[in-house]
């Protein structure tokens, strides 16, 4: 409170101080246009020393050594971030210390997903952060050989898929970012691929007149290792 009094007299003061500088001026140039060469000289020297002695009163206003003690013992903004990271440190600290504990005895054995679960999704967390747009996508993979598609229907599915399909490795990947949490772009993501099969499974037009063609992807050959680049296993001496 005596914080927010003392702002509203800073302020107030320097309101005056610049009403006292604006009326000195117009007296000096605005009323008084019809003076001598040397009255003119004499009203500038008087608002000079006008000037000086605003001036001095303001500086006499803000001197620190008539400021209070508790005015100046407060941290600066680096200061203050530093606190911050201290106290998420801490707050960490808390919770390995009494939190992970409780947690323990709820951990299980890791396993393998079974076979049948054939789709890949990824998502991405920022430690400390909340709702930022890269968390929310979303991205699916799976393999085209897994889906159960013959003949027609895989020719069809593939041109629906069109550059999202890698034929080097016989994957599909998509990716979506349009909702408001990685969840549910997860959900969008395998509501599309249920419609992609679906549609690929329809016999109504199975556009044979399509060709299908991979030119917009770009094979990467992987050559060999030399021989001679291999290291050689060390031998023991006994």
């Amino acid at each position: 409170m005596s914080s927010i009094i003392t702002q509203h007299i800073r302020l107030g003061h320097t309101v005056r101080f610049v009403r006292d500088l604006h009326a000195s001026s117009i007296q000096l140039v605005g009323r008084r246009k019809r003076l001598t060469r040397k009255e003119l000289k004499a009203s500038a020297m008087a608002a000079r020393k006008e000037h000086s002695r605003i001036y001095e009163e303001e500086d006499q206003f803000f001197d620190m050594e008539e400021m209070t003690e508790w005015e100046y013992d407060d941290h600066h903004t680096f200061g203050h971030l530093l606190l911050d990271s201290v106290r998420d440190v801490r707050k960490y600290l808390r919770q390995i210390q009494f939190e992970h504990p409780t947690l323990a005895k709820h951990a299980k054995p890791f396993q393998l997903p079974p076979k049948q679960n054939i789709l890949q999704f990824e998502r991405s967390f920022t430690m400390g952060e909340k709702f930022l747009a890269q968390d929310r996508k979303a991205v699916l993979r799976v393999k085209v050989a897994q889906l159960g598609l013959k003949d027609l229907e895989l020719r069809k599915f593939l041109l629906l898929a069109g550059v999202r399909y890698n034929p080097e490795t016989d994957e599909l990947k998509m990716s979506e970012s349009r909702e408001t949490t990685s969840l549910l772009n997860k959900k969008r993501l395998a509501d599309t691929l249920v419609s992609l099969i679906t549609e690929a499974k329809k016999k109504d037009d199975m556009f044979t007149d399509v060709p299908l063609e991979f030119s917009y992807h770009k094979y990467k050959p992987s050559p060999a290792l030399p021989a001679e680049w291999v290291p050689k296993p060390k031998t023991t001496q006994s």
